[in-house]
């Protein structure tokens, strides 16, 4: 056999094999011989007939076609063996000559390339975040509201400070009239689905802002809950105002003008109709700010007991975590989209197409929760197979190319997590599910483990990104990862404690709510439903918080 080996395009390979006549021959026999063990001829049993019969009864070309086969298989083989090329997929068999040898041609697409040139100069100035007194006040604002007591459902009249269920309506009433023929009724239900749906799908240009006609919609919900607050309007400046005064069950209609500080360019200055329906009222009373209103919130997020200060300076605390977090993450991602940019990646086709089926896979998941196939979304949005994939061509492609550099990076930094560090993780997990062996059992699983292994792989593979973009050691930023992930588990773990502590203070002192399900006297103002419980973290949240020293 006389094997020649080229690269050709698409990142493939190409087999070009010469062999003698003589084992061509032999193979055409073979083929004789196995067609005749499938055919019937007169005269012989199966497997028994001569070769010139074989041909003469099926044909020169059919055992020719099945000695090619067979012999295309073993001569492939042993191409892949002497060029000790590593395919990324089958090969395919391109051609055949017969004259002036048999020689037998096959293409074979290669395992990916990247070649990461030097990534480790990249740089990128990091802003570190700051927690303003602002974020404070809101996050503390939420908390208040968490703790709202309803003192009466049955108001009939809205008053500043009520809270009310609303129905909004509103259309912009200035602008160009909509162009009836591309303005045709349509089903709303089946528009609101392919809009849902098709945010999946890639788009193939950045289309320019869209100017609302007159009669589009600008906000249209059916049941949404707001506290009539004249200084925090929910929509547009002007507002709740409206609707002080409205009775229970009435439609509130009036007109307000979008202003320049609350808004979009394209919508500034133009005039909105609005339809408010009235749907409840409740008079309501949200806690005090002030040591007392922190004290309860303090307990309920298994803190020590802290006074307004100290729960301003723990929130405080929390969002710098989480800001940190959050800077470090768009900041390695920022690094490794640098890196793609200067890298030098080849991958064959077969990849792009595999990354394009997985991602229409996914988009065809999406329209099946909306009750939509397929074959329905392409009807309706007048399209076919062929456009949806060239739409996702571009972002399947960029997709493809940044695995492949992370890949790389994983190898070339040389990351690896020990067993120590799964079992760690693994253990932290567990821990928020309580002290019951069987829990154990259900999680420690080698899927699980799989998981936490490739969730601490990016973990330590983002380190070295922020390391690599600031020009830093790796190894020291790892370190405080580590650090910090097992303060944050430590600081879970007392919070735990001391929230099944305050529960059982209160169940000894009469002061627990009664469980889900007792009876609540009706005269009595109540707590707000879904205020945070004095509870353990839920374990989702238990696994979140180890996951707060990522980067």
């Amino acid at each position: 056999m006389n094997l020649q080996t080229e690269r050709i395009e698409n990142h493939r390979a190409q087999f070009t094999i010469e062999i003698e006549s003589n084992q061509l021959e032999d193979a055409k026999r073979k083929a004789a011989r196995k067609i005749s063990r499938q055919v019937r001829i007169k005269g012989f049993r199966k497997g028994k007939a001569p070769y010139g019969l074989v041909v003469k009864h099926v044909g020169e070309g059919a055992v020719l076609e099945e000695a090619l086969e067979d012999l295309g298989d073993v001569l492939y083989k042993q191409a892949l063996e002497e060029s000790e090329l590593t395919p990324y997929g089958p090969g395919a068999f391109e051609d055949f000559q017969l004259d002036p040898a048999p020689t037998f041609v096959f293409s074979v697409p290669l395992q990916p390339e990247v070649d990461l040139q030097d990534y480790q100069e990249v740089r990128l100035d990091f802003e570190e975040p700051v927690v303003t007194e602002s974020q404070i006040d809101a996050t503390v604002k939420q908390m208040r509201l968490g703790q709202i007591e309803v003192l009466d459902e049955e108001v009939q009249l809205t008053e500043a400070g009520h809270r009310v269920t609303i129905a909004v309506d509103s259309e912009f009433v200035d602008g160009e009239p909509p162009d009836e023929e591309l303005n045709a009724p349509v089903d709303d239900a089946l528009t609101a689905e392919l809009d849902e749906a098709d945010e999946g799908a890639a788009a193939a240009e950045e289309p320019a802002p869209y100017i609302p006609k007159k009669g589009d919609t600008f906000v249209n919900d059916d049941n949404t809950q707001i506290i009539l607050d004249p200084n925090e309007d929910p929509f547009i400046h002007g507002f709740v105002g409206n609707l002080i005064g409205a009775e229970r069950g009435s439609d509130v209609q009036f007109e307000l003008t979008i202003p320049e500080d609350d808004a979009e360019e394209t919508i500034i200055g133009r005039r909105v109709s609005f339809i408010v329906t009235i749907k409840d009222i409740e008079a309501i009373s949200i806690p005090e700010l002030d040591d007392e209103f922190a004290r309860r919130t303090s307990r309920e997020r298994g803190d020590e007991e802290l006074d307004l200060a100290g729960l301003r300076q723990s929130v405080r605390e929390d969002l710098a975590r989480a800001a940190q977090d959050n800077a470090r993450s768009e900041y390695s991602a920022e690094v490794l989209e640098k890196i793609v940019e200067g890298a030098e990646i080849e991958y064959p086709d077969l990849m792009l197409t595999e990354q394009i089926d997985a991602m229409i896979a996914e988009f065809e998941g999406n329209l099946r929760q909306q009750r939509l196939s397929l074959d329905e979304y392409l009807r309706l949005t007048n399209s076919t197979k062929d456009d949806l994939r060239e739409q996702y061509r571009e972002s399947a492609d960029h997709s493809l190319r940044q695995n492949l550099v992370l890949r790389e990076l994983v190898r070339v930094q040389d990351i690896e997590i020990s067993d120590e560090a799964i079992e760690t993780r693994l253990n932290n997990v567990i821990a928020g599910y309580g002290t019951n062996p069987e829990i154990r059992k259900i999680f420690d699983s080698p899927q699980m483990r799989d998981n936490i292994r490739n969730d601490l792989v990016m973990n330590h593979l983002n380190a070295h990104l922020v390391a690599i973009g600031m020009g830093e050691d790796p190894s020291a930023l790892i370190g405080d990862m580590e650090s910090r992930a097992a303060a944050d588990t430590e600081r879970a773990r007392e919070r735990r404690e001391r929230l099944q502590r305050y529960r059982e203070e209160d169940a000894a002192s009469g002061d627990e709510e009664p469980a889900s399900g007792d009876a609540i006297d009706a005269s009595t103002p109540r707590a707000e439903a879904n205020a945070p419980a004095a509870d353990a973290p839920s374990p989702e949240d238990e696994y979140a918080e180890t996951e707060t020293g990522n980067t």
